[in-house]
């Protein structure tokens, strides 16, 4: 029960992280199917649904409700050493999804899914920026639907983090403080702070409700229909990830009141050798925290 609920908090920790993919951590730990198989049952059998994943749901929440109260805190102060740690921890994953994404036979229509799944996401980190907008201060509340399902991209789509596309259009910042501000009214007790945010929160909610139950019926049915080409697609995204997840987070910190630029290794060269120190201990804690083989073959 503590395996699947750290597994969970680290799936809701990582679809907070920006460029990061809870879905990713998901597939990495191989839980994905057992996560999106119990989504698509939600409509038809609710409490059992419910029952055969509440493991992993508390986890999420955990991890989710971790994430907004420390990320403004933890994330900012060691950037590069946290996102190179959850690279390692997606990058740990890479075994378990070759095996389940190779064929009897290596053929030129795998080799050509993975390799163009991976040219798709890396050219997305540099097209997305172009359709930032600067100021959110006048978002619609069916704008923040949008919000909720892009969100729920991050726990869903395995690699599409939906946090990098929030960050990358402008909204990132604007749900961090939002769902930051939430908690601490709740724990303050400051109804004037909780229902200045209130009808926007709602409003996420019912675009991460509608897209829990969309797209977790569309991706069991091509799991079901295309196993093999849709773990392909992830092994395209996972080797992609590295570059969008880095590209995500120097967009992220370069922020107009103190910008940082990752990339000035004469300033940032300690946060760099300690990132690349814990890459590997990502790879040990998507080990530790994964299936055991015996199992994944047999899924």
């Amino acid at each position: 029960m503590i395996k699947k609920i750290l597994q969970g908090s680290l799936v809701g920790i990582g679809s907070i992280l920006p460029g990061v993919s809870g879905g990713m951590i998901a597939a990495a730990f191989n839980i994905y199917s057992e996560l999106i198989d119990a989504l698509d049952r939600l409509t038809k059998e609710p409490i059992k649904a419910v029952l055969s994943i509440w493991e992993y749901l508390v986890g999420i929440a955990l991890g989710i409700l971790v994430g907004f109260v420390t990320i403004a805190y933890i994330f900012y102060l060691i950037p590069i050493p946290l996102t190179l740690l959850f690279i390692g921890l997606i990058l740990g994953g890479i075994s378990e999804i070759y095996y389940l994404a190779k064929t009897d036979k290596i053929s030129v229509k795998s080799i050509l899914i993975v390799a163009i799944t991976a040219i798709i996401m890396i050219s997305l980190t540099f097209i997305l920026p172009l359709f930032k907008v600067e100021d959110v201060s006048n978002t619609s509340l069916i704008l923040w639907i949008l919000v909720g399902i892009l969100l729920s991209v991050s726990l869903i789509v395995p690699g599409l983090s939906g946090t990098m596309l929030l960050l990358m259009i402008g909204y990132y910042g604007p749900l961090l403080i939002m769902g930051k501000s939430l908690i601490e009214a709740v724990i303050s007790i400051d109804f004037e702070l909780f229902f200045t945010h209130f009808w926007n929160l709602v409003f996420v909610g019912i675009g991460l409700i509608f897209a829990f139950i969309v797209l977790s019926k569309l991706l069991n049915w091509i799991l079901r229909k295309y196993p093999k080409a849709f773990y392909q697609i992830i092994l395209g995204i996972i080797i992609a990830a590295p570059v969008n997840i880095i590209a995500s987070l120097y967009e992220d910190l370069k922020t107009p009141d103190q910008p940082v630029d990752i990339f000035n290794y004469s300033e940032q060269w300690y946060m760099w050798l300690i990132g690349l120190i814990l890459i590997p201990v990502g790879f040990y804690l998507a080990s530790l925290f994964g299936k055991d083989k015996n199992e994944t073959k047999e899924n």
